[in-house]
């Protein structure tokens, strides 16, 4: 990503680690805000599925980024279609009581 760079490399990545960290803080607050009764596993099934987003996007992309343009969007296509309809999945859910 960054080639031969002793600076940005770590920085960008440490940018990532406060993103990913403000997103959990903040996914505390929005559940709180929405009433939403959370326990264990339904926080640990978000996490997982939140994971699983995060690798689709970062290897789409890095087939794209590859010069592999065909092969990141047939990646980003099925596993988004899956990430959407199992989001919609974990939403309900998350809404049961």
């Amino acid at each position: 990503m960054f080639t031969n760079s002793t600076f940005l490399e770590p920085f960008f990545w440490i940018i990532m680690g406060f993103l990913y960290t403000i997103f959990a803080i903040s996914a505390v607050y929005w559940a709180k805000d929405l009433k939403l009764k959370m326990n264990w596993w339904k926080w640990s099934i978000s996490a997982v599925w939140f994971i699983f987003l995060s690798v689709t996007i970062a290897g789409g992309f890095t087939l794209i980024g590859e010069n592999e343009l065909r092969a990141g969007l047939y990646f980003l296509g099925v596993f988004g279609t899956v990430m959407i309809v199992s989001g919609v999945g974990l939403i309900q859910l998350i809404r049961s009581k």
